[in-house]
């Protein structure tokens, strides 16, 4: 008898509409008796889908999409002349069941890929991308900026130099199998790009008028207070330190002594600092 327990899995036959139940039971002689049938009916019921018996290794049976729902369940018997037990295998057959990422935004020029996954699917199920609501029938081929792979359960449509005119709106990923169809809309806008020359130079544009609408609304308002701070600005750089040196020999008290008055005008007039003036009157009184 063979070694192992049955195995059991689901195809899609190569048209895509026909669904094909495998059940394998190899390493027996002579060969085994596999039966095929829908689980949960009874030997009597004459409404089965399928009740089918071959003697091979392997038997497959195909059936029509019209026979199928989502998650009816196929059950392989297997028996062989010297062993006494019958075990069996199951399919479960699924429609697709899809989902997707986010929404995708693309810059004008740039590449942009979508993304559609298949969470669960018995058979496996075929990935096509559609061009959107306005156009639902027309497939997608892969070739010229449009790049379409697939690995495993994953579909991935990739645009290549964005268009706003064209390439915005909602795609359709369809997966197909023989039980059903599922379709899922995934979105995509397609903007142009931000100069960020021309923001940077608007905002520090906009920052000097604002600068100066203040100090315009400043001085309109109270005109004195530049005035002042001209004027405090220059007394302050007006002031100069005068430093007298004193002579103890006679004759430089005779110059100072001597010193006309029309000479101390002279001074005093160089001398804007009220602090320094005093201070040099005070010597020339001592």
């Amino acid at each position: 008898p063979p070694h192992s327990s049955p195995k059991c899995w689901a195809e899609t036959s190569s048209s895509g509409l026909m669904l094909q139940l495998f059940c394998s039971w190899p390493g027996g002689y002579p060969h085994p008796t596999l039966h095929w049938r829908e689980e949960g009916h009874d030997l009597d019921n004459s409404s089965w889908v399928i009740s089918s018996t071959s003697n091979s290794d392997t038997h497959v049976e195909t059936l029509n999409s019209s026979h199928l729902s989502h998650r009816k369940v196929f059950k392989c018997v297997g028996s062989h002349v010297v062993k006494q037990e019958e075990p069996a295998c199951t399919v479960e057959i699924k429609i697709p069941s899809l989902e997707s990422e986010p929404p995708k935004t693309c810059l004008v020029g740039d590449n942009v890929t979508l993304t559609c996954r298949v969470t669960e699917s018995t058979p496996a199920a075929r990935l096509t991308w559609l061009q959107g609501i306005a156009q639902p029938e027309v497939e997608i081929q892969p070739g010229g900026r449009y790049l379409i792979t697939q690995e495993g359960n994953v579909s991935r449509l990739t645009i290549r130099n964005c268009s706003q005119g064209t390439d915005g709106g909602c795609y359709v990923c369809k997966a197909q199998n023989p039980v059903g169809l599922r379709e899922l809309f995934v979105c995509l806008t397609v903007t142009q790009p931000v100069n960020i020359i021309g923001v940077v130079g608007a905002v520090v544009v906009l920052s000097l008028l604002a600068i100066l609408t203040i100090i315009g609304v400043v001085l309109y308002y109270n005109p004195l207070l530049c005035l002042r701070g001209a004027a405090f600005r220059s007394q302050d750089s007006g002031d100069v330190l005068v430093l007298v040196d004193s002579e103890d020999d006679d004759e430089g008290k005779g110059e100072e002594e001597t010193m006309s008055s029309s000479a101390k005008h002279e001074a005093l007039a160089l001398v804007n600092g009220n602090s320094v003036q005093a201070a040099y009157l005070n010597g020339l009184a001592e």
